[in-house]
């Protein structure tokens, strides 16, 4: 069951327009969000992102207050009590010109199982294998940081990485920058200074990166936000990859699996992933 303009109904019921533009040129925005035993986590700042998103994109978010009731009716009717669950909100462009107009878009909300190989939350973390990628994420481009729906670019690249025998891909940016991960944030530790691509490399504004740069303060872990290179994960003494669902997880180039053993047992990491951990309780309790 999804919940669809207002009102739950089973999903092969949904119907979009064929000439709504999120369907015809990917003109829409979602959120991924993790429940975790039916309860959401970090909604306030995925619904702010979402508001940020549809801005640049001409779209109007409903109220906070109704998205978190569609939530929680689609975790109610669909059982998701226990466990983790992918929780995703998308807006579409509607049927308008592509000039514009006033006719307002499709509204989703869905959830689904979440795997819990990957959650910090959980028993243990997975180390991811990275390979770059022939794609770049372009900095400068109109949806620059907007979570969108028109997605193929990504997609794209993490299927090339998938091809290659990675989990992830790595994307650099029209500078040859460090950008982000197909479906993640970059994070490198180097001699105890935890490190990500600054906004300006075009990189999607995460809200899993936002908290850990938040949780780096906390810690008194000396941080920064910058311009990266291939480099420097190459010399990296840490990688990790943040998402909403991801949380935080150790990783490592293609190739060099020792290293990547190594990395899920790297002190920073752990704090971070231990901390982000406790977070979640602490929130969600």
């Amino acid at each position: 069951m999804i919940w669809f303009n207002g009102e739950l109904i089973s999903a092969n019921e949904a119907c979009v327009s064929p000439f709504d533009l999120g369907l015809t040129v990917g003109l829409g925005v979602f959120e991924t969000m993790a429940a975790y035993d039916g309860k959401v986590f970090a909604y306030d700042l995925h619904h702010a992102r979402l508001i940020k998103s549809a801005d640049k994109l001409g779209l109007v978010v409903p109220e906070a207050s109704i998205m978190k009731a569609a939530m929680n009716e689609v975790i109610e009717v669909n059982h998701c009590h226990q466990g983790r669950y992918r929780i995703r909100v998308t807006l579409s462009g509607g049927v308008n010109q592509l000039g514009g107009g006033s006719e307002q878009g499709d509204v989703m909300v869905t959830a689904r199982p979440a795997d819990s190989a990957n959650s910090a939350s959980g028993a243990s973390i997975t180390p991811a294998k990275l390979a770059w990628v022939p794609f770049v994420i372009n900095e400068r481009a109109a949806t620059a940081g907007v979570k969108s729906t028109s997605y193929a670019d990504h997609v794209l690249a993490y299927r090339h990485a998938l091809n290659a025998g990675a989990d992830e891909a790595l994307m650099l940016n029209t500078q040859g920058h460090l950008a982000e991960g197909s479906m993640s944030n970059v994070f490198v530790v180097k001699d105890g200074v935890v490190q990500t691509p600054s906004l300006a490399s075009g990189c999607l504004p995460g809200v899993t990166r936002q908290l850990v740069i938040a949780l780096c303060a906390d810690l008194d872990l000396p941080i920064k936000e910058c311009q990266l290179g291939e480099q420097d994960i190459d010399s990296a003494d840490e990688i990790f990859l943040t998402s909403s669902l991801r949380e935080i997880q150790a990783a490592a180039l293609l190739g060099t699996e020792a290293r990547a053993t190594e990395a899920v047992t790297g002190e920073v990491t752990v704090r971070l992933a231990e901390a982000y951990a406790e977070m979640i309780r602490k929130e969600l309790s």
